[in-house]
């Protein structure tokens, strides 16, 4: 090994501990990093207009404006309902811990439904039930007591979570702000930096540009869509709580084969085995005809072909990395496959023509 070489070793090694230390450092604002880099993905095509308008020469005004509309659109509305979420938290305990009553009563052979005529569907259920050995009672017990856990637990550490939030939020904007006026020149300066051949670079930028905006658009945008019309179903059905369901709503939307069904047939079914047979047939018609079929013609709309990522592989990217990156995983999962989809096609059209 010869001096010139050493020094290669050397300076790759320093320069590698070096990004290390700088991960290291950023840890604990990834979140706010992260969701600043994505909804300046999302909203750069507006900040170009106001760009245009504005001027280039005044980046400083126009980033600013951008920032503020992005906040006013997205940051303020997600805190005030994040407000709304802590304080219905304790108030969707009693429904709960009396829908879990009343399946104790039933298992104990007391009436369960109290719609006339629908015996016979009382007896089936029981029957099925019986066969899969459901215990729906435990199912919701343990999940009434997870509920109060979250909220005292939540209500205990406020404070901190509250600070913790706040300081994302802050890194969130301060970093979108510098994004959308330096975003262009940081990136083109990153991707002079990449050792690989131009077509190459800008095939992989490309694809992750695309993931990001479909992902957001198709998965995402959907999510928040269906949230919002269950939580507006809930509020005119009398739902209690309707923040909280609404907020489930959209959680379970992001879930591929659980979606928002998991929130609001059970409510229908509640309603329905309580006798408020209008109350429950207005949440069954409204979940099936208005918050599932609009995921139906607003996704592919929303969506595209943007991705250009097979369904098998976004459906194992969405839920791994939800489980592995956490909350975030929802972006970063189909990423990693969209990396790899990109890397592959590289592949083919040089390494693998060339053999």
């Amino acid at each position: 090994m010869n001096r010139e070489q050493l020094f290669r070793f050397f300076f790759l090694g320093v320069f590698l501990f070096i990004l290390y230390q700088i991960l290291h450092i950023l840890s604990p604002f990834y979140t706010g990093i992260l969701g600043a880099i994505v909804l300046t993905l999302i909203f750069f095509p507006l900040h170009r207009l106001i760009l245009k308008k504005i001027g280039v020469h005044r980046a400083n005004l126009s980033s600013g404006i951008s920032t503020i509309l992005v906040m006013a659109l997205i940051v303020f509305p997600f805190i005030f309902f994040s407000w709304l979420l802590f304080k219905e938290l304790t108030d969707i305990y009693p429904t709960v811990k009396r829908f879990s009553d009343l399946l104790s009563t039933w298992h104990q052979g007391g009436s369960f439904l109290h719609i006339p005529g629908l015996e016979q569907l009382e007896i089936k259920l029981d029957g099925l039930l019986s066969l899969v050995q459901l215990n729906l009672q435990a199912v919701l017990t343990g999940l009434s007591k997870n509920l109060i856990s979250f909220a005292a637990n939540i209500g205990k550490h406020l404070p901190k979570y509250a600070l913790i939030l706040m300081i994302n939020v802050l890194v969130m904007i301060f970093t979108m702000f510098f994004l959308f006026r330096d975003g262009p020149s940081l990136f083109h300066k990153f991707k002079e930096l990449v050792p690989m051949d131009e077509k190459h670079k800008d095939l992989i930028s490309t694809q992750l540009y695309l993931t990001v905006t479909g992902v957001v658009r198709g998965v995402f945008i959907v999510a928040v869509v269906q949230g919002t019309l269950a939580g507006v179903g809930y509020f005119f059905a009398g739902v209690p709580s309707p923040v909280v369901l609404g907020f489930s709503t959209i959680f379970t939307a992001l879930i591929p084969l659980v979606g928002p069904a998991a929130i609001w047939l059970p409510i229908s079914i509640y309603y329905l085995v309580q006798g408020a047979l209008g109350q429950g047939l207005f949440m069954l018609f409204w979940g099936i005809f208005v918050v599932s079929l609009v995921d139906n013609f607003l996704r592919p709309i929303l969506i595209g072909s943007r991705a250009k990522l097979p369904i098998l592989f976004l459906f194992f990217g969405l839920l791994g990395g939800v489980k592995v990156y956490g909350p975030m995983g929802i972006f970063l999962g189909p990423l990693v496959i969209a990396l790899l989809i990109a890397f592959v096609r590289i592949y083919k059209e040089e390494y693998s023509q060339k053999s």
